[in-house]
């Protein structure tokens, strides 16, 4: 893969608007990762809507991107770290919370707790509970959201769980 990409202008236009968007949040996790001194490299790549589409774009497996989905979880939220190419079962996000009352949150909840937009959720900074796929620790690198549809952070799993404090165990079918 090589270090820079090519766009239409149309989609230089689309990528300059979702990169200026989400400047605050880039800056926010760049910060955060400068602050606890992490290994990581962050990878900017043309506009992702999904993993597949950001997997596409870059050199980086699906099952390598880390998918930071919030859930409701009674009047609390928790991220959940999915691999891209897997489905979250939210009975085991009832199990290890205890809770049972257990949905997906909505965009506005997501932006209103975490500042980041669905797409772009990073799991850096966030100040709920984490819970990580296990599946993910048997990667060397992985990469979530650098709170950026267009940026993401490469780093080891196992600094990313150490790092957030995060609780791995399995969450996927």
């Amino acid at each position: 893969m090589s270090e820079s990409f090519r766009q239409k202008p149309e989609e230089l236009e689309q990528f300059i608007e979702f990169f200026e968007e989400d400047r605050e949040n880039i800056l926010r996790v760049k910060e955060f990762c400068k602050e606890k001194e992490l290994d990581v490299e962050f990878k900017v790549h043309p506009k992702a809507e999904t993993c597949e589409e950001s997997a596409q774009h870059t050199d980086i497996k699906i099952n390598q991107i880390v998918k930071t989905l919030i859930f409701k979880t009674g009047e609390n939220l928790v991220a959940v770290l999915a691999p891209g190419d897997e489905r979250v079962d939210t009975d085991k996000i009832r199990e290890n919370t205890g809770e049972e009352n257990v949905r997906m949150a909505d965009p506005e909840e997501v932006k209103n707790r975490t500042g980041y937009v669905i797409g772009g959720v990073s799991p850096f900074d966030l100040e709920i509970p984490v819970y990580m796929e296990e599946e993910l620790l048997e990667h060397d690198i992985v990469r979530p959201a650098a709170g950026s549809r267009v940026i993401g952070v490469e780093i080891s799993p196992e600094e990313l769980e150490e790092t957030l404090n995060a609780e791995s165990v399995k969450l996927v079918d």
